[in-house]
Protein backbone atom coordinates (compact mmCIF):
# COMPACT_ATOMS: atom_id res chain seq x y z
CA UNK A 1 0.00 0.00 0.00
CA UNK A 2 1.33 3.43 -0.90
CA UNK A 3 2.26 5.90 1.82
CA UNK A 4 -0.40 8.55 2.33
CA UNK A 5 -0.17 12.00 3.85
CA UNK A 6 -2.45 12.71 6.79
CA UNK A 7 -3.35 16.31 6.05
CA UNK A 8 -4.74 18.84 8.50
CA UNK A 9 -8.08 20.62 8.30
CA UNK A 10 -9.29 23.85 9.88
CA UNK A 11 -12.33 23.57 12.12
CA UNK A 12 -14.39 26.13 13.98
CA UNK A 13 -14.44 25.21 17.70
CA UNK A 14 -17.49 26.51 19.57
CA UNK A 15 -17.03 25.23 23.11
CA UNK A 16 -17.44 26.99 26.47
CA UNK A 17 -16.88 24.27 29.07
CA UNK A 18 -13.23 24.50 30.27
CA UNK A 19 -12.80 20.76 30.70
CA UNK A 20 -14.39 19.89 27.35
CA UNK A 21 -12.51 22.73 25.66
CA UNK A 22 -9.13 21.31 26.73
CA UNK A 23 -10.25 17.80 25.83
CA UNK A 24 -11.24 18.91 22.34
CA UNK A 25 -8.06 20.94 21.84
CA UNK A 26 -6.04 17.81 22.70
CA UNK A 27 -8.27 15.73 20.42
CA UNK A 28 -7.79 18.16 17.51
CA UNK A 29 -4.02 18.12 17.92
CA UNK A 30 -4.06 14.32 17.95
CA UNK A 31 -6.16 13.76 14.81
CA UNK A 32 -4.82 16.66 12.72
CA UNK A 33 -7.47 19.35 13.16
CA UNK A 34 -6.43 22.99 13.36
CA UNK A 35 -8.97 24.34 15.86
CA UNK A 36 -10.08 27.98 15.80
CA UNK A 37 -11.86 28.68 19.12
CA UNK A 38 -14.71 31.18 18.89
CA UNK A 39 -17.80 32.23 20.84
CA UNK A 40 -21.38 32.07 19.60
CA UNK A 41 -21.17 35.80 18.89
CA UNK A 42 -18.08 35.35 16.70
CA UNK A 43 -19.18 32.19 14.89
CA UNK A 44 -20.98 33.68 11.87
CA UNK A 45 -18.47 36.52 11.28
CA UNK A 46 -15.69 33.93 11.34
CA UNK A 47 -17.41 32.01 8.55
CA UNK A 48 -17.22 35.18 6.47
CA UNK A 49 -13.50 35.54 7.15
CA UNK A 50 -12.44 31.95 6.48
CA UNK A 51 -13.27 30.23 3.17
CA UNK A 52 -11.24 27.06 3.74
CA UNK A 53 -12.83 25.26 6.67
CA UNK A 54 -13.24 21.53 7.14
CA UNK A 55 -16.03 21.48 9.74
CA UNK A 56 -17.51 22.84 12.97
CA UNK A 57 -17.28 21.46 16.52
CA UNK A 58 -20.29 22.74 18.46
CA UNK A 59 -21.43 22.25 22.07
CA UNK A 60 -25.18 21.84 22.46
CA UNK A 61 -25.21 23.95 25.66
CA UNK A 62 -23.10 26.76 24.19
CA UNK A 63 -24.49 30.08 25.54
CA UNK A 64 -26.65 31.52 22.77
CA UNK A 65 -29.78 33.60 22.36
CA UNK A 66 -31.95 30.49 22.55
CA UNK A 67 -32.15 27.63 25.06
CA UNK A 68 -29.36 25.77 23.26
CA UNK A 69 -27.07 26.06 20.23
CA UNK A 70 -29.29 24.26 17.72
CA UNK A 71 -30.54 27.56 16.34
CA UNK A 72 -26.92 28.57 15.69
CA UNK A 73 -26.31 25.18 14.07
CA UNK A 74 -29.16 25.82 11.64
CA UNK A 75 -27.76 29.28 10.82
CA UNK A 76 -24.31 27.82 10.12
CA UNK A 77 -25.83 25.07 7.99
CA UNK A 78 -27.85 27.61 6.00
CA UNK A 79 -24.74 29.67 5.25
CA UNK A 80 -22.35 26.76 4.58
CA UNK A 81 -24.31 23.51 4.11
CA UNK A 82 -21.18 21.70 2.92
CA UNK A 83 -19.50 21.99 6.34
CA UNK A 84 -20.10 18.97 8.63
CA UNK A 85 -21.23 20.00 12.12
CA UNK A 86 -20.17 17.79 15.04
CA UNK A 87 -22.57 18.42 17.93
CA UNK A 88 -21.55 17.53 21.49
CA UNK A 89 -24.84 16.45 23.03
CA UNK A 90 -25.58 17.63 26.57
CA UNK A 91 -29.27 16.70 26.63
CA UNK A 92 -31.33 13.68 25.70
CA UNK A 93 -34.09 15.48 23.81
CA UNK A 94 -34.84 14.32 20.30
CA UNK A 95 -33.70 16.64 17.52
CA UNK A 96 -36.27 17.96 15.08
CA UNK A 97 -36.04 17.10 11.40
CA UNK A 98 -34.55 20.52 10.59
CA UNK A 99 -31.99 20.13 13.38
CA UNK A 100 -31.02 16.66 12.20
CA UNK A 101 -30.51 18.05 8.70
CA UNK A 102 -28.18 20.75 10.06
CA UNK A 103 -26.25 18.47 12.42
CA UNK A 104 -24.68 15.62 10.50
CA UNK A 105 -22.73 14.13 13.38
CA UNK A 106 -23.87 14.15 17.01
CA UNK A 107 -21.74 12.60 19.72
CA UNK A 108 -22.14 12.03 23.45
CA UNK A 109 -19.98 14.05 25.84
CA UNK A 110 -16.92 12.00 26.77
CA UNK A 111 -17.15 9.60 23.81
CA UNK A 112 -14.26 10.95 21.75
CA UNK A 113 -13.98 7.62 19.92
CA UNK A 114 -17.41 8.29 18.41
CA UNK A 115 -16.24 11.78 17.48
CA UNK A 116 -13.03 10.36 16.00
CA UNK A 117 -14.97 7.94 13.81
CA UNK A 118 -17.21 10.75 12.58
CA UNK A 119 -14.22 12.98 11.78
CA UNK A 120 -12.40 10.22 9.92
CA UNK A 121 -15.53 9.34 7.94
CA UNK A 122 -16.34 12.91 6.88
CA UNK A 123 -13.39 15.32 7.03
CA UNK A 124 -10.66 12.79 6.22
CA UNK A 125 -12.66 10.53 3.92
CA UNK A 126 -10.00 10.76 1.16
CA UNK A 127 -6.33 9.93 1.58
CA UNK A 128 -3.66 11.44 -0.63
CA UNK A 129 -0.39 9.62 -1.46
CA UNK A 130 2.66 11.45 -0.15
CA UNK A 131 4.37 11.18 -3.54
CA UNK A 132 1.40 12.95 -5.15
CA UNK A 133 1.17 15.76 -2.58
CA UNK A 134 4.92 16.40 -2.59
CA UNK A 135 5.00 16.22 -6.37
CA UNK A 136 2.15 18.68 -6.81
CA UNK A 137 3.76 21.17 -4.41
CA UNK A 138 7.12 20.83 -6.16
CA UNK A 139 5.86 21.25 -9.72
CA UNK A 140 3.46 24.06 -8.76
CA UNK A 141 6.16 26.01 -6.94
CA UNK A 142 8.46 25.63 -9.96
CA UNK A 143 5.75 26.81 -12.35
CA UNK A 144 4.93 29.84 -10.19
CA UNK A 145 8.64 30.74 -9.97
CA UNK A 146 8.82 30.53 -13.75
CA UNK A 147 5.95 32.99 -14.14
CA UNK A 148 7.02 35.24 -11.23
CA UNK A 149 10.84 35.00 -11.33
CA UNK A 150 11.45 37.86 -8.89
CA UNK A 151 9.15 36.61 -6.12
CA UNK A 152 10.08 34.39 -3.20
CA UNK A 153 7.62 31.48 -3.41
CA UNK A 154 6.72 29.56 -0.24
CA UNK A 155 4.21 26.69 -0.11
CA UNK A 156 2.22 26.39 3.11
CA UNK A 157 1.39 23.00 4.60
CA UNK A 158 -1.35 21.34 2.51
CA UNK A 159 -4.73 20.68 4.08
CA UNK A 160 -8.21 19.48 3.18
CA UNK A 161 -11.32 21.65 2.90
CA UNK A 162 -15.05 21.07 2.69
CA UNK A 163 -15.84 24.71 1.93
CA UNK A 164 -16.92 25.54 -1.60
CA UNK A 165 -16.28 29.28 -1.36
CA UNK A 166 -13.95 30.81 -3.97
CA UNK A 167 -10.96 32.82 -2.72
CA UNK A 168 -10.43 36.17 -4.45
CA UNK A 169 -11.79 37.42 -7.75
CA UNK A 170 -9.61 35.62 -10.33
CA UNK A 171 -9.95 31.85 -10.75
CA UNK A 172 -8.88 29.29 -13.31
CA UNK A 173 -10.15 25.75 -13.79
CA UNK A 174 -8.53 22.94 -15.76
CA UNK A 175 -9.40 19.26 -16.07
CA UNK A 176 -7.09 16.52 -14.75
CA UNK A 177 -7.44 12.97 -16.03
CA UNK A 178 -5.22 9.95 -15.59
CA UNK A 179 -5.59 6.22 -15.09
CA UNK A 180 -6.05 6.84 -11.35
CA UNK A 181 -8.02 10.09 -11.24
CA UNK A 182 -10.49 12.35 -12.97
CA UNK A 183 -11.24 15.83 -11.72
CA UNK A 184 -10.08 19.41 -11.80
CA UNK A 185 -7.44 21.81 -10.55
CA UNK A 186 -8.24 25.38 -9.57
CA UNK A 187 -6.04 28.39 -8.95
CA UNK A 188 -7.57 31.34 -7.10
CA UNK A 189 -6.19 34.74 -6.12
CA UNK A 190 -7.19 38.33 -5.42
CA UNK A 191 -7.06 40.65 -8.41
CA UNK A 192 -5.71 43.68 -6.54
CA UNK A 193 -2.98 41.58 -4.87
CA UNK A 194 -1.96 40.12 -8.23
CA UNK A 195 -1.75 43.61 -9.72
CA UNK A 196 0.23 44.85 -6.70
CA UNK A 197 2.64 41.95 -7.12
CA UNK A 198 3.25 42.94 -10.72
CA UNK A 199 3.81 46.57 -9.64
CA UNK A 200 6.44 45.30 -7.20
CA UNK A 201 8.18 43.54 -10.08
CA UNK A 202 7.34 39.88 -9.46
CA UNK A 203 7.06 39.19 -13.19
CA UNK A 204 9.38 39.44 -16.15
CA UNK A 205 11.27 42.60 -16.97
CA UNK A 206 8.98 45.21 -18.49
CA UNK A 207 5.75 43.63 -17.23
CA UNK A 208 4.32 46.00 -14.63
CA UNK A 209 1.13 46.72 -12.78
CA UNK A 210 -0.67 48.51 -15.60
CA UNK A 211 -2.25 45.25 -16.75
CA UNK A 212 -6.01 45.26 -17.27
CA UNK A 213 -8.17 42.53 -15.79
CA UNK A 214 -8.06 40.45 -18.98
CA UNK A 215 -4.26 40.44 -18.95
CA UNK A 216 -4.25 39.50 -15.27
CA UNK A 217 -6.65 36.66 -16.09
CA UNK A 218 -4.28 35.48 -18.81
CA UNK A 219 -1.35 35.64 -16.39
CA UNK A 220 -3.04 33.25 -13.97
CA UNK A 221 -4.20 31.15 -16.92
CA UNK A 222 -0.64 30.75 -18.21
CA UNK A 223 0.48 29.76 -14.70
CA UNK A 224 -2.27 27.14 -14.63
CA UNK A 225 -1.18 25.80 -17.99
CA UNK A 226 2.42 25.46 -16.84
CA UNK A 227 1.31 23.49 -13.79
CA UNK A 228 -0.97 21.31 -15.92
CA UNK A 229 1.87 20.55 -18.36
CA UNK A 230 4.18 19.55 -15.52
CA UNK A 231 1.42 17.46 -13.90
CA UNK A 232 0.81 15.73 -17.22
CA UNK A 233 4.48 14.88 -17.69
CA UNK A 234 4.86 13.51 -14.16
CA UNK A 235 1.54 11.88 -13.33
CA UNK A 236 -0.27 11.07 -16.59
CA UNK A 237 1.08 8.15 -18.65
CA UNK A 238 0.95 8.41 -22.46
CA UNK A 239 -2.40 7.45 -23.94
CA UNK A 240 -3.92 7.41 -20.47
CA UNK A 241 -7.63 7.07 -20.15
CA UNK A 242 -10.11 5.86 -17.57
CA UNK A 243 -13.01 3.51 -18.04
CA UNK A 244 -15.34 5.96 -16.33
CA UNK A 245 -16.49 8.78 -18.57
CA UNK A 246 -19.35 10.16 -16.51
CA UNK A 247 -19.71 13.88 -15.96
CA UNK A 248 -21.50 15.98 -13.36
CA UNK A 249 -22.59 19.62 -13.65
CA UNK A 250 -20.30 22.25 -12.13
CA UNK A 251 -22.42 24.86 -10.36
CA UNK A 252 -21.05 28.42 -10.01
CA UNK A 253 -22.83 31.22 -8.14
CA UNK A 254 -20.83 34.38 -8.86
CA UNK A 255 -22.65 36.58 -6.38
CA UNK A 256 -22.00 34.15 -3.51
CA UNK A 257 -18.52 33.21 -4.84
CA UNK A 258 -19.59 29.58 -4.60
CA UNK A 259 -18.60 26.64 -6.78
CA UNK A 260 -19.73 23.03 -6.51
CA UNK A 261 -18.38 20.02 -8.39
CA UNK A 262 -21.28 17.78 -7.43
CA UNK A 263 -19.37 15.91 -4.73
CA UNK A 264 -19.26 16.14 -0.93
CA UNK A 265 -15.71 14.76 -0.80
CA UNK A 266 -13.00 16.93 0.74
CA UNK A 267 -10.65 18.82 -1.57
CA UNK A 268 -6.86 19.03 -1.42
CA UNK A 269 -5.88 22.66 -0.81
CA UNK A 270 -2.43 24.30 -0.91
CA UNK A 271 -1.71 28.01 -0.39
CA UNK A 272 1.36 29.60 -1.99
CA UNK A 273 2.76 32.89 -0.71
CA UNK A 274 4.71 35.13 -3.09
CA UNK A 275 6.80 37.61 -1.13
CA UNK A 276 9.11 40.40 -2.26
CA UNK A 277 12.59 39.77 -0.82
CA UNK A 278 13.43 43.44 -1.41
CA UNK A 279 10.39 44.64 0.54
CA UNK A 280 9.91 42.24 3.48
CA UNK A 281 7.19 44.42 5.00
CA UNK A 282 4.83 44.15 2.03
CA UNK A 283 1.91 41.71 2.32
CA UNK A 284 2.43 38.60 0.16
CA UNK A 285 0.47 37.63 -2.91
CA UNK A 286 -1.48 34.47 -2.07
CA UNK A 287 -2.36 31.89 -4.74
CA UNK A 288 -4.69 29.12 -3.57
CA UNK A 289 -4.59 25.77 -5.36
CA UNK A 290 -7.34 23.17 -5.06
CA UNK A 291 -7.40 19.67 -6.49
CA UNK A 292 -10.87 18.17 -6.81
CA UNK A 293 -11.04 14.48 -7.76
CA UNK A 294 -14.81 14.37 -8.07
CA UNK A 295 -15.17 11.92 -10.96
CA UNK A 296 -12.63 9.22 -10.17
CA UNK A 297 -10.13 8.79 -7.32
CA UNK A 298 -8.09 5.68 -6.50
CA UNK A 299 -4.92 5.83 -4.37
CA UNK A 300 -4.44 2.12 -5.10
CA UNK A 301 -4.31 2.78 -8.85
CA UNK A 302 -1.93 5.68 -8.20
CA UNK A 303 0.36 3.27 -6.35
CA UNK A 304 0.31 0.91 -9.35
CA UNK A 305 1.07 3.81 -11.69
CA UNK A 306 3.93 5.07 -9.49
CA UNK A 307 5.47 1.59 -9.22
CA UNK A 308 5.32 0.87 -12.97
CA UNK A 309 8.34 1.63 -15.19
CA UNK A 310 7.97 4.88 -17.14
CA UNK A 311 6.34 4.54 -20.53
CA UNK A 312 7.83 5.95 -23.67
CA UNK A 313 5.47 8.38 -25.30
CA UNK A 314 5.34 11.90 -26.63
CA UNK A 315 8.12 14.40 -26.13
CA UNK A 316 6.30 16.04 -23.28
CA UNK A 317 6.26 19.46 -24.90
CA UNK A 318 3.95 21.91 -23.18
CA UNK A 319 0.61 22.36 -24.87
CA UNK A 320 -0.55 25.97 -25.08
CA UNK A 321 -4.12 27.12 -25.60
Amino acid sequence: MTETTHLEAKVLLLEHDPIQYQCLMDFCAEVGLNAMPRTALDALPTLGQHKDLGGVLLAEDLPCDGPDSLGLARQIHKLRPELPIFLRRTSSRALSEAEQEAVRHAWVTGDTEQLRANVERSIFSLRYPTALVDGVMDLTSSAIRSMFPHAKVTAESPFVVHDRIIFGQVSTLIALESTWCRGYMMLQTEEHALRQGMIQGFGFEGVGGDLNFRELNNLLGETTNLIWGAFKNRFIPPRAFTSQQTQVPIVINHEQKYISFGSQDPQLCIRYQLADPRRPGMPPLVIVQRLIFNLHWSPEEFAEFAAAPPEKGDTGELELF
